[in-house]
């Protein structure tokens, strides 16, 4: 067999020693014909990881690398550095694989060149059965693995590959975006404006072990700080940015630009974003969950706290940019005072 390293897996991790063991577990049980490595990228932990990935019996060369620059994009572009393959693939330490995981997106990128693919992400089985759960599931509906390769307009870091010489030539995560958030995004917006096409390949799935995939709260809270990194993206792309709507519609009120219903809606996610407000809500879901399966009101109460959630991060996100109104940064703006 040709020992020319042809796909290494990058798997950046900050503190999810157990959900990495899993993780590690499952991508060591790869059925795949050339040879490849797997990278770990310790990002500041301070729990067990490194010992973890020392303790691991894997079947290929399995390195670890650290990084102290924190973020998901310095984690990732860390790994890529040290890579080796031809084809890197870039997957979450909280990601559960199948044992073609690493054949088919070697597959797939082989037989669509200029391609990038991205595979899909469904929840633990345990987390689909919950009234939260199935409404995650109509969220981002599975498409099913028989449907064959087609484009999109998004990219998730959990699971996605690519060659690395586009990788290269687009230098890499923007490490501007420091938390796990829209960083995968931003670079899907290069890869686009490069004429790069990504495409999801169906068949490839990877199951979430995720820690925020049982509560609506814990949801909220995670949408809440990937939002903050919302306005830093608006900033960088101005009209091209691809959530224009979200954008302005979690903008402070500008009262003569906004239409009445616009106002009506910001206002009323100002007050669902307040604490008495939030607990009421999360109190209320907890009811309804009991009287499943009765969803519809459920599902309202859970859009209108996730609504709250994003709009309370982007707003955090502005002043911890020093963003204006306009997405301009303000170089000398303090970065402690909140938008109002």
């Amino acid at each position: 067999m040709d020992q020319t390293i042809k796909v290494s897996v990058i798997i950046p991790t900050h503190n999810r020693s157990d959900a990495l063991a899993r993780t590690l577990d499952h991508l060591s049980k790869q059925r795949f014909e050339h040879a490849w490595e797997a990278i770990v990228v310790n990002n500041l932990c301070t729990d067990d990881t490194d010992d973890v990935v020392r303790g691991q019996r894997f079947p290929v060369p399995l390195r670890l690398v650290r990084e102290d620059k924190p973020g998901a994009s310095a984690a990732r572009n860390a790994g890529a550095r040290a890579a080796l393959g031809e084809c890197l693939i870039f997957l979450d330490n909280d990601i559960l694989v199948e044992p073609d995981f690493v054949q088919r997106h070697y597959d797939s990128l082989k037989s669509n060149s200029c391609r990038w693919i991205l595979g899909q992400v469904v929840s633990l089985p345990e987390q689909q059965r919950t009234p939260f759960g199935k409404f995650r599931m109509a969220l981002q509906p599975l498409i099913p693995p028989g449907a064959g390769l087609s484009e999109v307009r998004g990219l998730s870091g959990q699971l996605f590959s690519l060659p690395r010489a586009d990788f290269e030539r687009l230098g890499g995560f923007d490490e501007t975006f420091s938390g796990a958030s829209v960083e995968d995004l931003e670079i899907a917006l290069r890869a686009w404006q490069a004429g790069i096409k990504i495409l999801i390949d169906p068949s490839i799935i990877g199951v979430h072990n995720d820690w925020a995939g049982f509560s609506i709260r814990d949801y909220c809270h995670r949408q809440r700080l990937y939002s903050r990194s919302e306005p830093l993206l608006w900033s960088k792309y101005g009209a091209s940015h691809p959530r224009l709507k979200l954008v302005r519609e979690n903008l402070p009120v500008m009262w003569r630009e906004d239409s009445p219903a616009l106002i009506v809606r910001k206002l009323a996610k100002r007050l669902m974003g307040l604490r008495p407000a939030q607990e009421i809500l999360f109190g209320l879901c907890t009811l309804l969950e009991r009287l499943w399966p009765a969803p519809t009101l459920l599902w309202r109460v859970y859009r209108a706290l996730l609504s709250a959630a994003i709009y309370r991060g982007f707003r955090e996100g502005l002043a911890m940019h020093s963003i204006n109104r306009e997405g301009r940064r303000l170089e000398y703006a303090s970065r402690e005072t909140p938008v109002t």
